[in-house]
């Protein structure tokens, strides 16, 4: 893996000439994520079963959510389009998407409340499940749970360091009052995109020298 700047310099270099294209895909999404969020949960504002709703309505946007990140990764691929966002609301990735990372949020979750270390740890290991989804249309939800754990071994630290390297960048988006956010959110989310490709690259090229070594060791066995 490289450093951490580096990842930021070829998140730049991507987005180098098509800042145009993601600052009005981000601004789609929040713009229906919004109308979306206040449209299905204002008939119950004034109803005892407005908490209820509006947990319900977030869980349904969460396929949306995954959507948005995974154009990052189609955009560090060179294959993107502003419809990449909907691909969550599709028969392959619905069901899969909106229970798995509800289940991953629910454990980042429980992490923070019992302590606040723990959460943190459990929202790096599971930092990559949605471009796992991504790359695989038939993993299950435990899988992928499992796959990101077994990616981030040894790099929780430096994810943790690379996502908190963004905050001084997000206090500033803030005094814009968050117009700023169309812009950084980009940033952010192509330097994950790439810090997940060369995580996937390593992880496949130990799970490839694994896979060597147990058939090297069978035919040591048979001899």
């Amino acid at each position: 893996m490289e450093r951490i700047s580096v990842y930021k310099d070829r998140a730049l270099a991507s987005l180098k000439g098509k800042w145009e294209d993601v600052v009005i895909t981000t601004l789609v999404y929040f713009a229906i994520a919004l109308v979306l969020s206040q449209t299905l949960t204002l008939p119950f504002v004034l109803n005892r079963v407005q908490n209820s709703v509006v947990s319900f309505v977030s869980i349904l946007l969460l396929p949306f959510g995954w959507g948005f990140m995974v154009y990052f990764l189609n955009f560090v691929r060179g294959k993107y389009q502003l419809k990449d966002i909907f691909d969550g609301y599709t028969k392959n990735y619905f069901v899969r998407t909106m229970l798995t990372i509800l289940l991953q949020s629910i454990i980042v979750c429980i992490g923070t409340i019992l302590l606040i270390v723990p959460g943190f740890i459990a929202f790096c290991m599971f930092s990559q499940v949605q471009f796992i989804m991504k790359d695989d249309e038939s993993i299950g939800y435990w899988k992928a749970l499992r796959k990101s754990m077994d990616m981030m071994k040894g790099h929780k630290m430096q994810y943790f360091l690379l996502y908190l390297s963004f905050i001084g960048w997000v206090l500033l988006a803030m005094l814009t009052l968050g117009i700023g956010l169309l812009w950084l959110i980009p940033y952010m989310y192509t330097t994950f995109a790439h810090y997940y490709e060369d995580l996937k690259a390593e992880y496949e090229a130990k799970s490839l020298d694994n896979a060597y070594y147990k058939q090297d060791d069978a035919y040591d066995k048979q001899e």
